[in-house]
């Protein structure tokens, strides 16, 4: 399992990197971050200041509104733009967990560093220069199981871990619940496939995939309200990475990179 130390210092010199591969793409225009307008020329000055603006503790994440030039010719259209998030640095390689939010052009990550964006893209479509998206090679999606769930149940678990930490226990074990049942989902989804039919008079008795990880975190307060939203985030990681096979035998677990995150949390609670 990697080691992570989540430092205020770590983090600006990760987010000054984030901002620094942002650039690196032609079309982009500016980044505003708490309304501190940065831009190529003032990268390292306003950058650091939205960081300091931004910063609460370790927990915290950046909202990055992302200005982009596209083409007035429509040769690339935002919705397309927007399949490729892997051009900044989001993809299973790098990113833990990721989510979009389309009415809102917004995609939501949390990478496997333990920094949190959530980039917000608008569009200004007057552009005489082509915008070059690259190669890319989709993955085989599952119509039973889409990648995207995958990507948003990870994403959850961070952030539900985040409410924990900030001790918001209602959203926290809202979020943890949820996942939760995603794994019960997958179960449904199974049992469907296994009987070929979605329709079951009676149950066969089944048994709960996160209930065998209940009561097994290696993390605990004095606080047994915590320790019950944590059990729960915990539970639902593991069944997570075992059901997913299911549907993805290439899958590969990422309970080990929520770990590692975990790990810096606590230590920076333990530590606090």
């Amino acid at each position: 399992m990697p080691q992570i130390t989540l430092t205020k210092d770590f983090m600006e010199e990760s987010f000054m990197q984030f901002l620094g591969d942002i650039f690196k793409h032609p079309e982009i225009l500016s980044v505003c971050v708490k309304k501190i307008v940065i831009t190529r020329d003032t990268l390292n000055e306003n950058g650091r200041k939205a960081f300091e603006a931004g910063f609460h503790d370790v927990y915290s994440d950046a909202d990055i509104a992302v200005k982009v030039r596209l083409p007035k010719d429509g040769s690339v259209t935002p919705e397309e733009y927007l399949k490729r998030i892997d051009r900044f640095g989001i993809s299973e390689d790098t990113a833990l967990g990721w989510m979009f939010v389309p009415e809102n052009n917004i995609c939501r990550a949390v990478l496997k560093n333990g920094l949190r964006y959530d980039l917000e893209f608008g569009f200004v479509l007057d552009g005489d220069e082509p915008v070059d998206l690259g190669p890319y090679e989709g993955e085989d999606n599952n119509p039973d199981w889409p990648l995207e769930n995958i990507n948003r149940f990870w994403f959850i678990e961070i952030q539900a871990l985040g409410k924990l930490y900030r001790r918001d226990h209602l959203i926290s074990s809202h979020l943890a619940n949820m996942n939760c049942n995603e794994t019960l989902v997958m179960q449904m989804i199974m049992r469907d496939r296994k009987y070929s039919t979605n329709h079951h008079r009676y149950g066969y008795s089944e048994q709960l995939d996160y209930v065998e990880d209940l009561g097994k975190v290696p993390y605990e307060t004095e606080d047994q309200v915590f320790n019950r939203i944590a059990d729960h985030i915990y539970a639902a990681a593991l069944a997570y990475d075992r059901l997913a096979k299911h549907f993805y035998p290439q899958y590969k677990d990422r309970s080990g990179d929520l770990l590692a995150i975990w790990d810096a949390y606590e230590a920076n609670r333990v530590k606090g």
